[in-house]
């Protein structure tokens, strides 16, 4: 069996009646932290930007924050724009970093095309995660110069034949052709960022519609292009065949929820910084040194990070947000759409700033995502602050309550307390939902 046919037979495989509770519970929580995040980004730049260009065929699925009912291209497009875009979404890494939750909106809007069940959505958001987490563990696209959203072209056809209950010679070629069509390569989220980042995985997942409609219409795909990819091609070195087959929980239950508004690496020493902000009681800071394993300093504090030019570089800076989560003792969603990152405190804080790279960090704690900040005040006083994971990592998970509150903090003030609290019940009797538009229904108009 080829690497396809065994993804194509792992997603099919995933059936609620033989889901354990936890498995159930945590596709619940993807989904409730998944609305919360494209909500909290209603009305943002590129989706007004996006919005009017797209079109698409006859199925008809709900846009979030619009009135009225839209395409499924519209759909899968714009609400992956609104998931992605203030980075708050969940994360998980192995030998590339992913965020599998991207597969939300793929999920739900392919099961609201046919009127299926919350059951339905659950069984296509279990087997999207499973699919995109394990290829995680089975290749590196980042060794090859691609970024990760590239499986999205892979990931989003087994989402839709999920969905659909296409059976297995479909979604085989549907993955062959839209995997084989969707590489994205690793510079859009190097140096000074665009909008490109909040769109990548989106745009490959609204592509992929149409490769599962060409599959359908018997149009075939290269089904042996991820083999030759693994065996004669550029992923050989990195591949470990045994990661699409190993039995296991399902990988859903592992994820990583996010506290802040940015990059996955950045979780930790802004946990920190708003520790020392309490400590620190407004004193001037003359000094701050931040410790981070090679890898995290890297692609979080080259030059472009110091001095970002826009919003979507200023989430993936080091030095920025710990910045501003030391002047202001939070970091939040409204900081960074009101320009706080320019503000002239935070790029003076900034400039004082220095970055270690620090091997030690890296081999002691492999696991994590470890910050050491060192903040020296203008008195001479000085505070030293360790964390080696954050709050919400899959080892220090965020339960159900803590999942509820970061969304009540992301939409009451775009869809008010009582829409609000009916999402979350709804979301909360997901799998009893006899038709999806139950929960749609509550997303259409902000």
């Amino acid at each position: 069996m080829n690497a396809v046919a065994q993804l194509v037979a792992l997603s099919q495989s995933f059936q609620i009646e033989s889901m354990s509770a936890d498995t159930v519970a945590a596709a619940r929580r993807a989904v409730l932290d998944s609305l919360g995040c494209a909500i909290a980004a209603i009305g943002c730049e590129p989706v007004r930007v996006a919005g009017p260009l797209i079109h698409g065929g006859s199925d008809r699925a709900t846009v979030i924050g619009e009135a009225g009912i839209s395409t499924l291209e519209r759909a899968v497009l714009l609400n992956g724009i609104l998931l992605r875009y203030l980075d708050m979404m969940d994360v998980y890494w192995a030998k590339d970093v992913c965020h599998p939750s991207e597969n939300v909106p793929v999920a739900l809007a392919s099961v609201e095309t046919i009127g299926g069940s919350g059951a339905r959505l659950i069984e296509a958001v279990v087997a999207g995660y499973e699919a995109q987490m394990r290829l995680t563990h089975a290749v590196s696209l980042q060794r090859m110069g691609m970024h990760h959203v590239t499986a999205g072209g892979i990931v989003a056809p087994l989402v839709i034949g999920k969905a659909w209950q296409l059976d297995a010679g479909v979604m085989a070629h549907a993955v062959a052709l839209g995997g084989c069509r969707q590489f994205t390569v690793h510079a859009m989220s190097k140096n000074n960022l665009s909008m490109a980042k909040a769109i990548g995985y989106a745009w490959s997942s609204m592509d992929s519609i149409l490769a599962v409609r060409l599959a359908q219409s018997g149009f075939t795909g290269p089904t042996h292009f991820l083999d030759w990819l693994t065996g004669e091609g550029p992923l050989k070195e990195s591949y470990d065949p045994e990661a699409l087959t190993r039995s296991a929980a399902p990988l859903i239950e592992k994820t990583s929820f996010k506290q802040f508004p940015v990059q996955f690496e950045l979780q930790t020493p802004n946990e920190v910084a708003i520790r020392l902000h309490a400590k620190l009681t407004g004193a001037p800071i003359r000094r701050v040194e931040i410790a981070v394993p090679p890898i995290t300093a890297k692609r979080t504090a080259d030059p472009s990070k110091f001095k970002p030019a826009n919003r979507e570089t200023a989430d993936h800076s080091l030095p920025v947000t710990v910045a501003m989560s030391l002047l202001d003792g939070k970091l939040t969603a409204a900081q960074f759409e009101h320009g706080r990152w320019a503000d002239v405190d935070v790029t003076e804080l900034v400039s004082r700033t220095e970055v270690i790279s620090e091997e030690r960090l890296a081999t002691d704690y492999p696991q994590g995502r470890p910050a050491r900040l060192t903040v020296e005040l203008a008195n001479g006083e000085k505070f030293v602050e360790f964390q080696e994971v954050p709050y919400g990592d899959a080892t220090r998970p965020m339960d159900d309550g803590a999942v509820e509150q970061k969304f009540l903090a992301n939409v009451v003030d775009v869809i008010g307390t009582a829409r609000a609290a009916a999402i979350i019940e709804t979301v909360g009797r997901l799998e009893r939902l006899t038709h999806i538009t139950e929960l749609t229904r509550l997303l259409g108009v902000a």
